[in-house]
């Protein structure tokens, strides 16, 4: 249990993160810090677990944003 709490801590953070950039800067600005959280998301991924599981999670990222 304590584990996906700490993950689940680890987005929170993000959004928090992503929430001061945009009252701060703007949504363009969010945007682009959100693209580049992914990015280095996606190289640690490839990197730690492969491109396959890498390319897996951006297709299921892909697909929860068509059903929005």
């Amino acid at each position: 249990m304590t584990r996906q709490v700490d993950h689940l801590q680890g987005a929170d953070e993000a959004i928090r993160v992503l929430t001061a950039i945009l009252e701060r800067e703007g949504s363009d600005a969010a945007a682009q810090a959100a693209k580049a959280i992914i990015e280095a998301c996606t190289a640690w991924l490839a990197r730690e677990h492969g491109p396959d599981e890498a390319r897996r999670i951006l297709r299921i990222t892909g697909a929860a944003q068509g059903e929005e």
